[in-house]
C-alpha cells in the first residue's frame, strides 16, 4: 500500500528549519531581554534597548552627576564655614574675657601685683588667639585665604604678622555661580588694618600706548569696546572697535572709517573726533552698547560742519604696568633718592635705581626687610603700603628727596595735624604761658608756645619766629621724619630743649632728645600705631605690666573694635551658611526630580514585565512544540 507524507506542502526541509530555528532564536532573545529588566529592575540596560529614551537618560545622568558634585561642594563648604563660626564664637569668647580683665583693672585701688597677675591671663589669652587664628580643618587653614596650605599667622619679635591672603577660595555651587567658602582672614583679626593710605593722585598721563583696560572710563566702570555708529550728516559708518588694545587703536579706527574728512586723535587726558571739512559729526552707540559712552564721545546731535567732538576724561588707571614716569598725570615722582621705612626695629632705604614701572616700585618695597605689603589701591589712583605685623609701628619717611611725599606715603610730615601726634592724643600745651625753651650753644635762649598751631609746619613756623631768625632754625626732616631744630649760634655750649609751665608739648614734638653735634633730630611722634586683635591683647599686657590706666583704657577699646568686627564677620558667615543650606535644599530637591526622570524612563514595570515574561515562556514553548510536529520525518523524506 501507498504511504503518503503527513506534510503536503512543498516546502523545503531546509527552509522549515531555518524558520523555526530563526523563531526560537528570536523568542529566546526576546525572552533573555525580559529576564534581565526582571534582574536588574531596569527597562534600559544598554542603548540598544529603546535608543531615544537611552539617549534622555544619558543626558539625565549628566545633569545628575554635576548636581551631585554641586551637593559636594556645598555641604564641604557649609562644614568649613560652618567650623569657622564656631571658631569665631571661641575667638569672641576670648575677647570679652580680655575686655573683662581690662574692665577689673581700671581703677585706682588695683594693686600693680594684681595687675601683673592678669597681664599673664592676657598672655595665654594671646597664644589661644593665635592657636585658633591658625587652626585648620580638613587640612586646610581656616583664615589663610588662597594660601590654605601654610599657617596664616607667625609669631615673631615684633608681633604676629599675617602671611596668608585676602583672597578667598571660591566653588561652583551651580552652572553660573562661583561663591566663597572662606572668610578673610585679614579682616577677622584686623591683620591688614594698619596701613598708609596713599594721600597723593598718582592717575598717569594718557598715551597713545594706554592700554584700554588701564582706563577707568569717562563713567568711571571701565570701558566695554564694541561697535560705534559715526555720522557726517549724510551719512553714517559702523565702526568696530572691539579689537582695540590701546588707545591709539581706536583712534586709528574711528580715523580708518572713511567717512568724510572725519579722523580721532588723542588730546590731554581725552580724545578728540574732528574734521578737517564741514562734516557735522555724530557719534552713537548701537544696539543698546555703552562704547561711545564709556569713551565719553557721545554726540546724538550735530554740533555743527566743522565742529570736533572733544570726548569725555577717560581717566587712566595706576597698574604694574604703568611707567612711573606717567604718574600725576606725566608729571612723574623723584626715583633719585627712594624712601625709609621703618617696622618696628628693622630700616630699610628703598632704592627707586633702575626702577621704570609701578611693578618695579611695588617689588623694591615688597622685598625690603621691613616686611611690609605695598599695593595699588582699589581705585587704580595711588598706593596703600600695609602692615602685617600686629605688635610694631610703623614709619615712612623721605631719604634725601621727595619721594614720599611724591607717592603720598609719608607718614608724617609738614602738613600733618598736631592732633594725630602721639596716637591720637596730640600735643599738650601749657594752660598758660610758654611751652618749652630753646636754648642756643651761647648760652642764649628763648620761648616757644604752640598755642594755637593746627599743624607740625605751624610748630616750625612759631620757633623760626620766637628764635627771631638767629641761632636756632627749625625745619622738618630730609631724612626720616621729624622736627629738625639745628643751632648756629657757634657757641661752646649745647642745643637744649626744657619743658615750661608744666607743658609736654617739647616731648609731645619729640624734642627729648640729645643734641648730636649743633643738632635735635625730633623723633616721630606719628607712627602708624598697630591695630587688630593681637596688637590690641599686646597692648592689653604691656599696659597691665606697665601699671598704666590710661592705656589700659585705650587697649579695651581696641578690644571692643574687635569684638564688633569679630561679630560683623560672624554675622555674615552664618548668612553665608544658611545661603549654601538653601542651594543644598534646592539642589537636593532637582536631584530627587531628576532620579523620579530617569526612573520613569529607566526602571521597569514589574507588572508588565512579568506578563511578557509568561507570555514569551508560552510562546517559546508553543514554538518548540510546532517545531517538533512540523519537523517530524518520515522514510519517504530519505527516497529518492
Amino acid at each position: 500500500m501507498a504511504i503518503l507524507p503527513t506534510q503536503l506542502a512543498r516546502v523545503s526541509n531546509l527552509l522549515r528549519t531555518n524558520s523555526a530555528q530563526g523563531q526560537i532564536a528570536l523568542t529566546h532573545r526576546k525572552l533573555l531581554q525580559v529576564q534581565n529588566e526582571l534582574t536588574t529592575g531596569k527597562r534600559i540596560n544598554v542603548g540598544s534597548d529603546d535608543p531615544g529614551d537611552a539617549a534622555i537618560v544619558q543626558q539625565l545622568q549628566k545633569s545628575l552627576e554635576l548636581r551631585q558634585s554641586f551637593l559636594t561642594n556645598l555641604n564641604r563648604a557649609k562644614n568649613h564655614l560652618s567650623e569657622v563660626d564656631s571658631t569665631l564664637g571661641d575667638l569672641n569668647d576670648l575677647i570679652q574675657r580680655a575686655q573683662e580683665i581690662a574692665s577689673a583693672n581700671v581703677g585706682s585701688d588695683v594693686p600693680p601685683e594684681q595687675r601683673a597677675g592678669a597681664a599673664a591671663v592676657v598672655e595665654s589669652i594671646y597664644g589661644e588667639a593665635l592657636t585658633l587664628a591658625n587652626k585648620q580643618f580638613e587640612g586646610v587653614y581656616l583664615f589663610a585665604g588662597d594660601r590654605s596650605t601654610d599657617a596664616p599667622f607667625v609669631a615673631g619679635p615684633g608681633g604676629v604678622r599675617f602671611v596668608g591672603s585676602e583672597s578667598v577660595l571660591q566653588n561652583a555651587f551651580d552652572e553660573s555661580t562661583d561663591l566663597p567658602f572662606m572668610v578673610n582672614g585679614a579682616d577677622v583679626f584686623g591683620a591688614l588694618s594698619t596701613r598708609v593710605t596713599g594721600s597723593v593722585d598718582l592717575t598717569p598721563q594718557l598715551t597713545a600706548s594706554t592700554r584700554i583696560s588701564e582706563l577707568r572710563g569717562a563713567t568711571g566702570a571701565g570701558v566695554q569696546l564694541g561697535t560705534i555708529q559715526i555720522g557726517n550728516g549724510t551719512t553714517t559708518a559702523l565702526v568696530d572697535l572691539s579689537h582695540a588694545d590701546n588707545v591709539q587703536d581706536v583712534a586709528n579706527a574711528i580715523s580708518a572709517a572713511g567717512l568724510g574728512n572725519i579722523s580721532a586723535s588723542i588730546s590731554g587726558d581725552h580724545l578728540v573726533i574732528g574734521t578737517s571739512g564741514a562734516d557735522n559729526i555724530t557719534v552713537t552707540d548701537v544696539g543698546g552698547g555703552t562704547t561711545a559712552a564709556s569713551l565719553g564721545v557721545v554726540q546724538a546731535s550735530g554740533a555743527g560742519p566743522g565742529v570736533a567732538v572733544t570726548g569725555a576724561g577717560l581717566q587712566p588707571q595706576v597698574d604694574l604696568l604703568t611707567p612711573l614716569s606717567a604718574l600725576k598725570n606725566g608729571a612723574g615722582i623723584d626715583t633719585t633718592h627712594g624712601l625709609v621705612i621703618t617696622n618696628g626695629q628693622n630700616t630699610a632705604t628703598i632704592s627707586l635705581a633702575g626702577a621704570n614701572t609701578v611693578q618695579d616700585l611695588l617689588n623694591r618695597i615688597n622685598a625690603s626687610s621691613v616686611h611690609v605689603q605695598a599695593q595699588v589701591n582699589a581705585a587704580g589712583t595711588g598706593i596703600d603700603i600695609l602692615n602685617p605685623i600686629q605688635g610694631t609701628q610703623m614709619t615712612i619717611g623721605e631719604n634725601g628727596g621727595t619721594t614720599a611725599a611724591d607717592l603720598g606715603v609719608r607718614s608724617y610730615g609738614p602738613a600733618t595735624p598736631l592732633s594725630e601726634l602721639n596716637g591720637g592724643k596730640g600735643v599738650a600745651t601749657a594752660a598758660s604761658g610758654p611751652d618749652f625753651q630753646v636754648t642756643r650753644s651761647d648760652g642764649t635762649s628763648f620761648s616757644v608756645s604752640v598755642a594755637g598751631a593746627q599743624t607740625v609746619q605751624d610748630v616750625i613756623n612759631q620757633i623760626n619766629t620766637a628764635a627771631g631768625g638767629t641761632g636756632v632754625t627749625a625745619s622738618f626732616a630730609t631724612t626720616g621724619n621729624g622736627v629738625v631744630l639745628t643751632d648756629t649760634a657757634g657757641g661752646p655750649g649745647t642745643l637744649t630743649v626744657t619743658a615750661q609751665n608744666s607743658s609736654r608739648a617739647a616731648a609731645d614734638l619729640g624734642f627729648d632728645q640729645p643734641a648730636a653735634g649743633n643738632v635735635i633730630a625730633g623723633k616721630d611722634t606719628d607712627p602708624v600705631e598697630a591695630q587688630g586683635l593681637f596688637a590690641n591683647l599686646a597692648k592689653l599686657r604691656d599696659a597691665l605690666n606697665a601699671n598704666d590706666q590710661s592705656a589700659i583704657t585705650a587697649a579695651a577699646e581696641g578690644l571692643k573694635g574687635d569684638a564688633d568686627r569679630m561679630i560683623n564677620v560672624r554675622g555674615r558667615t552664618g548668612a553665608q551658611v544658611q545661603e549654601l543650606q538653601r542651594r543644598q535644599d534646592s539642589l537636593a530637591g532637582q536631584k530627587i526630580a531628576t532620579q523620579a526622570m530617569i526612573s520613569q524612563l529607566q526602571d521597569a514595570d514589574y507588572a508588565t514585565t512579568i506578563t511578557k515574561f509568561t507570555t514569551l515562556q508560552t510562546a517559546l514553548q508553543a514554538t518548540l512544540m510546532t517545531a517538533a510536529k512540523t519537523m517530524n520525518l518520515s522514510l519517504l523524506n530519505f527516497l529518492g
